[in-house]
């Protein structure tokens, strides 16, 4: 199924923000120092992504998608080159050094970025930054407190029970073009006293000054408190980015600190000129629309490599679901940045454009379930925890190789003859083209699910080589699986089966899941995972899973990192 359409006309007026330098900062070398005990003190910010604040849901006009043939489980073999823990819940948990030492809270659910690059492999997780080593996985700094990285007040301080700034989602990026490292992150002010959100906000920004990113960065910021089309003050909720060959673009969700969400929001900005120390002209859409759809989580594409100028004198291309309301759609949105080479001029000069794409269906999928066994943190406060949620059906992340947009997200489906819906995978493949005119077309050129009978997968990532070899990675759990970190290896014509990298040890048993933590019975395991290429064409993959390792009193997460063979 393909269809070719017109873009409609613009319709959000870019308007100009200012970058403010922060100064310079550095992860730190030295591990946290051990705390003695933990408590049972949670982060007192509701997540708010997830549950849409403020947007009303209906049916759709679709189907549950029905997959008659789902995948089967093969054996990892030579496909993983290296495979280690990446940060986990006691990690993110403990970080912090000096002032920031037990100023962290426990957070659900782990959010991570992930970029590798020189020899390197960074990872954030919510509230926690660390590099490892890409050739053994070795932990070369950290884990670092994002609010010690970014010279931020503590998160809470234990002793005197007064709370500091709120950062979340952070994101990574390592541009093989400039060999230098990207980091966002949101940060919200706090109510001292409450922990209540408060103006201002701010989307912070930080690159490092060489392709080491053990050395100096710069941050800087950009003030997002009036950044919303209603109710601001606002804040810029799941920051995403990703770069081309001109420009380094970020997209949030704003959302208003007292009434629900607030529009898209889409950020861009000279890669070039922010590397070389300079202060770039911020070029900035205020809750951009598409005509027959409900914008909302636009995933900037990540690029293979980057090319030479294009009929559109630099072009980033975007994706989304058309209308996130919908719990059954077939359509996505896709977006096109173009002009981006006027980003390094004092006055540049942008075009959005966007279509919508009639697609297979998907929807809202169910929670997980995960294979019983011992929950410590369940057994003390007298409670099960059942599943997991899987989130929603907005678009995660997505890349742009070889001519074609890949993309994927979490989708319910059936299974043959299971009367039960469970979590899967829908994937597409797109073929954009926007002339020197802007205007945009786009057609489908590869779609398909991915699933496994009995059990769930969820927060899919991809990434390509400029091969034509892709890694679809994402969690999977079941009646017989622990939460565990799986990938899935895909070509422009098939998808392949799916291989455990990481395979649980446990059931999931945070906070999230309980009642006595205002918790429900389907706890956050996640909202992403992570995919990504290093600059020989390597590709990376981090998952949510639940490893045999120390854990905390209050949650048990961790993550796997592994770099994975080409064809």
């Amino acid at each position: 199924m393909a269809l070719l359409a017109l873009s409609p006309a613009l319709f959000a007026q870019v308007t100009r923000e200012t970058l403010e330098y922060v100064g310079t900062s550095q992860l730190e070398p030295l591990p946290p120092s051990a705390i003695a005990s933990d408590d049972l003190q949670i982060s007192p910010h509701p997540d708010s992504d997830a549950e849409l604040a403020g947007v009303n849901r209906g049916p759709g006009s679709s189907s549950i998608p029905l997959v008659t043939k789902p995948q089967s489980i093969s054996p990892a073999g030579k496909t993983v080159e290296l495979g280690f823990n990446g940060l986990s819940h006691r990690d993110q948990r403990f970080a912090g050094t000096g002032q920031y030492a037990n100023t962290q809270f426990s957070t659900e659910p782990p959010d991570q970025g992930l970029a590798a690059g020189n020899g390197f492999v960074m990872q954030a997780v919510n509230a926690a930054i660390a590099i490892f080593d890409a050739k053994t996985g070795t932990l070369r700094q950290g884990p670092t407190a994002i609010n010690q990285f970014f010279h931020l007040k503590p998160e809470v301080n234990r002793g005197n029970a007064t709370y500091g700034d709120f950062t979340s989602d952070p994101r990574v990026l390592y541009d093989a073009q400039l060999k230098r490292w990207f980091v966002t992150v949101v940060e919200i002010a706090t109510n001292p006293q409450s922990g209540s959100f408060a103006a201002p906000t701010r989307l912070l920004i930080a690159v490092s000054n060489s392709s080491d990113p053990r050395q100096d960065w710069k941050v800087y910021s950009i003030e997002t408190t009036s950044d919303g089309v209603q109710g601001c003050p606002c804040f810029g909720d799941q920051p995403v980015m990703a770069t081309d060959t001109h420009g380094l673009f970020i997209t949030t969700n704003a959302f208003s600190l007292r009434q629900g969400f607030a529009g898209v929001q889409i950020y861009a900005l000279s890669k070039q000129l922010l590397a070389g120390g300079a202060m770039p002209p911020v070029m900035h859409w205020n809750g951009p629309k598409s005509a027959g759809g409900f914008a909302f989580s636009l995933q900037p594409a990540t690029n293979s490599s980057f090319g030479t100028d294009d009929g559109a004198h630099g072009i980033e291309y975007l994706v989304s679901v058309a209308d996130i309301r919908n719990m059954l759609d077939h359509r996505i949105a896709i977006w096109a940045i173009s002009n981006t080479a006027s980003l390094a001029d004092s006055a540049p000069a942008l075009k959005l454009r966007n279509v919508i794409i009639d697609t297979q269906p998907f929807g809202v999928p169910p929670d997980a379930e995960q294979k019983a066994g011992n929950t410590e943190l369940g057994s003390l406060v007298s409670e099960r925890e059942q599943f997991i949620s899987t989130g929603d059906h907005r678009m995660q992340q997505a890349t742009f190789a070889n001519g074609s947009l890949w993309c994927a997200l979490t989708t319910i489906v059936a299974l043959g003859s299971d009367p039960a819906p469970h979590a899967g995978i829908a994937y597409f493949a797109f073929a954009p083209s926007t002339g020197g005119d802007g205007v945009l077309s786009a057609r489908t050129i590869h779609q398909g699910y991915l699933a496994l009978a009995n059990a769930d997968l969820f927060f899919p990532s991809l990434a390509m080589a400029p091969d034509g070899h892709g890694v679809l990675a994402f969690s999977m759990s079941g009646a017989d699986w622990y939460p565990s970190a799986a990938f899935a290896e895909f070509t422009t014509e098939s998808m392949g089966e799916i291989q455990i990298v990481a395979a649980g040890a446990a059931p999931h048993d945070g906070f999230s899941g309980y009642k006595y933590f205002g918790g429900s019975a389907a706890a956050r395991m996640g909202d992403y995972s992570a995919a990504t290429l290093d600059e020989n064409g390597a590709v990376w993959v981090a998952s949510e899973y639940v490893p045999l390792a120390p854990r905390t009193l209050l949650s048990n997460w961790g993550t796997f990192i592994a770099r994975l063979s080409g064809k």
